[in-house]
């Protein structure tokens, strides 16, 4: 009978204790009791909770990338990033065999790798195994169903303007932050703000309930450039063809609509595929629209012109005896020809060196720099473009006589091909400078600076609508539709400080229509080995061909019937 009572007793007592431990878990957040109070805890929900919750990033799209016709050029779309808490993992291989190889062969990891990843990140609670896989390949992994392997959402970015925009919309790192181009300048306004959220974790690690939105997630602002996909697309097909035929190193060329300072096409070729990490390295990633400076050689006579009539050094009935020569560094200064006795409207359309240093020569040199700062050459254009590149302009005080000279076709100076576009796009719009951009515009933030004579501007213009007509230079540029004046150059390139007598930068510049000023078009050809690398033989037909397709489609009316 006593033993029925005992086992009674035991069983009451155990009993007792449990509920004790239950009241003591529930009501009293501990598991503190007789026996354990050295290694007991108190606020139980606290250690769970440690444990249990977590802090986790929310993360939003970074802005998108529109032409100004709504044509998407860059994105952010969904993709599965791969995580392990190596802790977990760790504690787990130690008690049980769990096996990974089918996770590793999927992701082309080793298991040397892996085992160093384990070894180096011990105590790391997430751990990126691969970052932004495909959607298939996630389910996959998904379906193996292993422990303390979970994955998060992110963001990859894709190009649809691919190698057509590449260095000009850039690229951003892994990251998604801004590394060259657009999508670095605008880094700032693309960037999405990321949220914070509190999750309750399961024991393998992975999200299973959403207990607080404590920071709510901010997309990136949305851009609208003020370039257009279709003509970006002419430009470059175009460039790539008189590349590959000239044998060229480069060509860039930039559109410009002069009455609003919108960049229309922006083109480098060659490029890189922007959807192609490996690519991302060397000079095809750089905008040289912007970056590369060269001497803008006879581009540069509209403006010794215009100078020596504003400033009332010459009249418009001034000629010049071409064939008496010049004498340059103590040798004489030759035009490619004799060309004789010249107007001024003769030194532009016949590209006379010559005529042009006479000219600047006559005209205080005080005044050329003046002329050649107002027109921003050695200056920020202020288009906040990483990398742009000012040029050089040497102030007066520091020519020499043959600087006063040379700088009148184009030596001595250097600018960039927008540099050089800027000049004539005031030059376009009747002396009124216009800030360029490349973001779309409306007309409330147009503003205009005048900075050269309104008449006098119209006269140059008058002058180089002979470039492309028969006797001209550039006459490979004429438009059958559209008047255009325009103005060749051909410069030599510098090696390790000296001039190259073999390789030269093949230039043109083009006003459409020149009845009444629209659009402005420059381009270069870096190095063209075939035949004579004049800007008349390799830049003038390039202007004839991208604007011949791109007039049409920008719907400007035709001004010869």
């Amino acid at each position: 009978m006593w033993r029925q009572y005992f086992i009674l007793f035991i069983v009451s007592i155990t009993f007792l204790l449990i509920i004790a431990r239950i009241i003591l878990l529930q009501a009293f957040d501990t598991d503190c009791f007789l026996f354990n109070k050295s290694d007991c805890k108190v606020n139980l929900s606290h250690v769970a909770d440690k444990r249990q919750i977590d802090h986790r990033i929310i993360k939003k799209y970074r802005g998108m990338i529109y032409d100004r016709n709504g044509e998407i050029l860059a994105m952010s779309l969904p993709k599965k990033t791969l995580c392990i808490n190596v802790y977990r993992v760790k504690q787990l291989l130690k008690i049980k065999d769990v096996k990974y190889s089918k996770l590793l062969k999927m992701i082309g990891l080793s298991e040397k790798d892996f085992s160093k990843i384990l070894k180096k990140h011990s105590n790391k609670k997430e751990y990126y195994l691969k970052r932004k896989l495909d959607d298939s390949l996630a389910s996959k992994i998904m379906d193996l169903d292993l422990p303390y392997i979970y994955f998060i959402p992110e963001f990859s970015r894709v190009y649809l303007g691919g190698s057509y925009f590449s260095n000009i919309i850039g690229f951003t790192d892994i990251d998604d932050n801004g590394q060259a181009g657009i999508e670095y300048s605008k880094n700032k306004e693309l960037s999405p703000t990321p949220g914070i959220k509190k999750v309750r974790k399961d024991n393998l690690g992975r999200s299973v309930e959403l207990i607080e939105l404590i920071k709510k997630p901010i997309s990136g602002k949305n851009i609208y450039l003020s370039l257009d996909k279709r003509i970006q697309f002419i430009g470059y097909d175009i460039l790539q063809k008189h590349v590959e035929s000239s044998n060229a190193d480069s060509a860039s060329l930039v559109l410009i609509k002069n009455t609003t300072g919108e960049i229309i096409s922006m083109v480098n070729y060659p490029s890189f595929n922007p959807n192609n990490r490996q690519e991302m390295t060397g000079h095809k990633i750089r905008n040289k629209v912007a970056t590369y400076t060269f001497e803008p050689g006879s581009t540069m006579k509209p403006f010794a012109v215009y100078t020596a009539l504003e400033t009332k050094a010459v009249d418009y009935n001034y000629t010049i005896n071409t064939s008496l020569g010049f004498e340059l560094n103590n040798k004489p200064l030759e035009d490619y020809k004799d060309l004789g006795i010249l107007d001024l409207t003769g030194i532009i359309q016949k590209s006379s060196n010559i005529g042009a240093a006479t000219l600047s020569k006559k005209t205080n040199r005080e005044d050329i720099y003046n002329t050649l700062r107002d027109l921003d050459f050695g200056g920020s254009l202020y288009i906040d473009w990483p990398g742009e590149q000012n040029g050089n302009l040497h102030h007066y005080n520091h020519w020499s006589e043959d600087d006063h000279a040379s700088i009148s076709y184009g030596y001595g100076i250097s600018a960039t091909l927008l540099h050089l576009a800027n000049a004539y796009v005031t030059l376009a719009n009747y002396g009124k400078k216009i800030q360029l951009t490349y973001e779309k515009v409306s007309k409330n933030e147009i503003y205009y600076d005048e900075v050269l004579s309104k008449n006098i501007s119209k006269d140059i213009i008058e002058m180089m609508r002979s470039v492309v007509e028969i006797g001209g230079t550039g006459r490979k540029a004429k438009l059958e539709k559209y008047s255009v004046a325009g103005k060749t150059g051909t410069s030599r390139m510098i090696d390790s400080g000296k001039y190259n007598i073999n390789k030269h930068n093949a230039i043109f510049v083009g006003i459409v229509p020149a009845s009444k000023p629209e659009y402005v078009a420059a381009i270069i050809v870096r190095n063209p080995r075939k035949g004579n690398a004049s800007g008349g033989r390799h830049a003038a037909p390039i202007f004839k061909e991208f604007m011949s397709h791109s007039l049409n489609l920008l719907r400007v009316y035709p001004d010869i019937k």
